[in-house]
């Protein structure tokens, strides 16, 4: 019964380390529906806090971050946004 148990929760914690990592196709999916307004804000809001986020970071954390922020800018390029305010 212990042994149930046991192989439950490393099922559980692997499935749940596993599906915490986006792909960059995952994070183009979730921000697909933000209007061009919507990605400059959250690009330029990124870019306040990226320096402050990776210096207190772990590697998996910064490479979350790195791919988050890819994702953003080639949704900003494929949407043809423009520049309205300098980032």
């Amino acid at each position: 019964m212990i042994s149930i148990r046991l192989l439950v929760i490393f099922l559980f914690t692997g499935f749940h380390a596993s599906s915490s990592a986006l792909s960059i196709e995952q994070y183009k999916n979730q921000y697909a529906l933000l209007p061009c307004t919507g990605l400059e804000a959250r690009i330029i809001s990124f870019d306040k806090k990226i320096s402050m986020r990776l210096s207190n970071s772990s590697k998996k954390e910064r490479s979350k971050l790195k791919r988050e922020y890819k994702a953003l800018n080639t949704l900003y390029k494929q949407k043809n946004c423009h520049k309205k305010t300098p980032r």
